[in-house]
């Protein structure tokens, strides 16, 4: 059976990649910039930006697989979602899952902090 990745945590449109590229915030790595832009939807979203400069359309495909599996496997704090375009280096090639992860997570901690007094999200610092 193969899983698909859900409509529901994709961004699709052009006008959505514009907003989240206009009005959020970046997060640069050596394998990727994580642009981030809160949303009401209470879900986090991904969209993915992988260019010719990343390599031929084997690269560029496994970057894409790489990125959606470490989405799938970030942890998603709750309430807050946020419309993310992951946009791929070419370093991203040449590296395996594990480490995909472990940038992702970083991105998100830095998007995300941990909760504040209450329970309620912190204000996420630039």
């Amino acid at each position: 059976m193969r899983a698909r990745f859900a409509r529901r945590l994709r961004l699709r449109t052009a006008a959505e990649f514009d907003a989240v590229f206009k009005r959020g915030r970046r997060f640069g790595g050596r394998l990727f910039l994580l642009v981030a832009l809160p949303n009401r939807s209470g879900r986090d979203r991904l969209g993915l930006a992988v260019s010719r400069r990343v390599g031929g359309a084997v690269e560029r495909n496994r970057a894409r697989r790489l990125l959606r599996e470490g989405f799938r496997r970030a942890p998603r704090p709750r309430p807050v979602g946020f419309d993310l375009v992951a946009v791929a280096q070419p370093e991203i090639v040449a590296c395996g899952q594990a480490e995909v992860d472990r940038e992702l997570r970083e991105r998100l901690r830095r998007i995300r902090p941990a909760p504040g007094p209450g329970g309620a999200p912190a204000p996420a610092a630039g």
